[in-house]
């Protein structure tokens, strides 16, 4: 059964900055929400995956340059790398360059307790929109899936049915014990409302307490960075 979003909305928080943004990006996008096998509550279904990616990953910064499919798409960079994906202009010929490639995760919009309840709903919505508009052209899709707060528990599962493999992010957990503590109580809500097969995990690696199998893989990026830090002194 597929998680639901939850109703209770709250439009306080940053409203004129996100009114601004909307109209900015065309993000009400109606004409691709009217199409969508929607949940009942209205959050976008994304059927399960029972596999693993057997290829190398690719940011999708660099897929749309790409001269090689021979990939796995993912989205653990910054929002203003991908937000694209949601413009009119620009949302139909990605697609197309998407289904291109082995296969894709969903992408990694933000959740973030900064953040009002229904900016972090929507930010959900699209990324299960765009890889069900993936999937339903035939390309393999696994959900990326990410939470903030204990309250968003209520929805950022939601679209997902139980099993299958699903995508995680550690970038920026061990940041402090805060972020170390709502990540481990995330993973124990992921496994109990979804019981995954498979959770891949990208950047620091972390021993979770699941009985998913794990598969871990490195930010090749930041690892970089770390080594130039350590060369230079800093």
């Amino acid at each position: 059964m597929a998680k639901m979003i939850s109703p209770t909305f709250s439009r306080k928080k940053n409203q004129a900055e996100w009114n601004l943004r909307v109209n900015r990006l065309g993000a009400v996008r109606a004409d691709l929400s009217k199409d969508l096998h929607l949940s009942e509550e209205g959050c976008p279904t994304i059927q399960p995956y029972f596999g693993v990616p057997e290829y190398p990953l690719i940011n999708f910064k660099e897929a749309l340059s790409a001269n090689c499919y021979d990939y796995w798409v993912h989205w653990f960079i910054d929002d203003v790398f991908f937000e694209q994906i949601w413009n009119p202009k620009y949302t139909e010929r990605d697609i197309e360059i998407l289904c291109k490639f082995r296969g894709m995760f969903t992408p990694d919009f933000t959740l973030d307790p900064r953040l009002s309840q229904w900016q972090e709903q929507f930010n959900i919505f699209r990324s299960r929109a765009v890889g069900q508009l993936v999937q339903r052209r035939g390309c393999v899709v696994i959900p990326t899936v990410g939470w903030s707060f204990r309250r968003s528990f209520d929805y950022c599962f939601c679209g997902l049915f139980e099993g299958g493999t699903v995508a995680i992010s550690t970038n920026g957990v061990l940041n402090n014990i805060v972020s170390l503590r709502l990540f481990m109580e995330g993973v124990f809500e992921l496994e109990r409302q979804l019981r995954p097969e498979v959770i891949f995990i990208y950047g620091d690696k972390i021993e979770l307490r699941t009985k998913a199998r794990q598969i871990w893989q490195p930010n090749t990026q930041i690892a970089r960075l770390r080594n130039s830090d350590k060369k230079t002194g800093t």
